[in-house]
């Protein structure tokens, strides 16, 4: 398992990506520019704990295993922020991590009982 580098507390590094070469018509001619089977991306610095970065390697190896292709990290972010996003989840009057947690959880077990057939 490869080691990563600590930051240090208050030290976050945000990266942009750089704009096109300005043009009259500003970033709405940009954004019209963009492939338009991908949504835009931009990078933005999200800190995990080991544990959470473990899982992603560990899911992006088993993708590759018998035959599959090479995965990125934050494709898997992607499409677990897109289920999320499908789904009803309350967020209001939080209190603690723990509680957005559950809440989380509820609501995308929800959803899928909901899409389950019933017998």
């Amino acid at each position: 398992m490869s080691k990563r580098v600590a930051v240090p507390e208050g030290k976050a590094l945000f990266f942009r990506r750089p704009d096109s070469l300005p043009t009259e018509a500003g970033p709405a001619l940009r954004e019209a520019e963009a492939p338009a089977e991908k949504g835009q991306t931009r990078q933005s610095a999200i800190f995990l704990e080991e544990r959470h970065l473990d899982w992603l390697e560990d899911r992006c190896r088993e993708a590759r295993r018998n035959g599959g292709r090479a995965i990125r990290k934050a494709a898997v972010i992607r499409a677990i922020l897109d289920v999320a996003m499908s789904r009803e989840i309350n967020l209001t009057s939080l209190r603690r991590e723990e509680d957005l947690v559950e809440r989380v959880r509820r609501g995308v077990a929800a959803a899928g009982q909901q899409s389950q057939p019933s017998c």
